[in-house]
């Protein structure tokens, strides 16, 4: 059966997390009558891997890894010092659901042959193979039209 990798998962968890932090730093920021404009920043909208990991039930050392990967795909961004932690590098809405699984699994296959011909006895002649194509496409086209935000607002 297919299944979605624990890894996927959990990050997807993990920016979820982060996209409430922001929101609550940004209620807050209205609430005390800072402009959003002037508070923009880093410090305003973070949350520390401890604190993920915490709120969402996650080894620390495993997120760290998602965290990793996720940050060198510029999809959340470090930030160093005393309030520091992670933040969103863009707008939820602009964070496609495909562009964080292939941060954390890699191109979407469901099967080998799909890149590859060449892996099975039968290569391109193969019937099914197209049927397998067809799913990967199916698959990355719904990642592609889904954001963090959609996610955030189901």
């Amino acid at each position: 059966m297919f299944s979605v990798p624990t890894r996927t998962q959990y990050g997807i968890r993990a920016l979820v997390h982060l996209a409430k932090a922001e929101a609550v730093g940004r209620a807050r920021l209205e609430k005390s009558g800072v402009p959003f404009a002037a508070a923009q920043g880093p410090v305003a909208f973070t949350a520390t891997s401890a604190e993920i990991a915490r709120a969402e039930s996650i080894s620390p050392k495993y997120l760290e890894g998602i965290l990793t990967q996720l940050k060198a795909k510029g999809i959340v961004v470090a930030e160093r010092g005393k309030n520091g932690g992670f933040r969103l590098a863009r707008d939820p809405g602009e964070i496609r659901m495909l562009d964080v699984v292939e941060a954390l699994e890699g191109e979407v296959r469901p099967v080998d042959c799909v890149e590859d011909s060449g892996c099975c006895a039968q290569g391109v002649a193969c019937m099914p193979r197209r049927f397998w194509i067809g799913l990967k496409e199916t698959i990355d086209g719904y990642l592609s039209s889904r954001t963090l935000r959609d996610v955030i607002d189901a």
